[in-house]
């Protein structure tokens, strides 16, 4: 009847008159998912910078583009592909990794993977996933 009014303050109040196994777990989803909530909660981060247009490129294997497919079902111990495209010829290179892989794993794929054929880009674009932007 009063809304709630984020996580903690909504567990607090309903506590008060229900209990129920595991339910702060159910009251975090709940808030986590109210669609009222997710329209009209205010942000609580600095504003974005203007987005920065990438230079075009005029040669190929300068530039390349790098993402992570995540999330995947496993196949032959693999849950996750590691995309890495030529800006220019839009040749695409794909390795797959185990959720685990850590940074030198993503680099050790890269240099064997990628740079033994095309040679070192002058530029790699990420959107900075953990793996990729960390020690690589």
């Amino acid at each position: 009847m009063v809304g709630h009014f984020g996580q903690e303050k909504t567990i607090e109040i309903v506590t008060r008159d229900f209990n129920r196994k595991k339910l702060a777990d159910w009251i975090r989803d709940y808030v986590r998912s109210c669609d009222e909530c997710q329209h009209s909660k205010y942000p609580q981060h600095v504003n974005y910078g203007l987005l920065q247009l990438l230079e075009v490129t005029y040669t190929a294997c300068t530039s390349r583009s790098t993402d992570f497919i995540t999330q995947l079902t496993e196949l032959q111990g693999k849950t996750e592909i590691m995309v890495v495209v030529d800006r220019f010829t839009k040749m695409a290179h794909f390795s797959g990794h185990d959720e685990n892989a850590t940074t030198k794993d993503v680099a050790d794929t890269f240099l064997r993977e990628v740079w033994k054929l095309r040679g070192l880009p002058t530029e790699i674009i990420s959107d900075m996933e953990g793996k990729f932007s960390g020690q690589y």
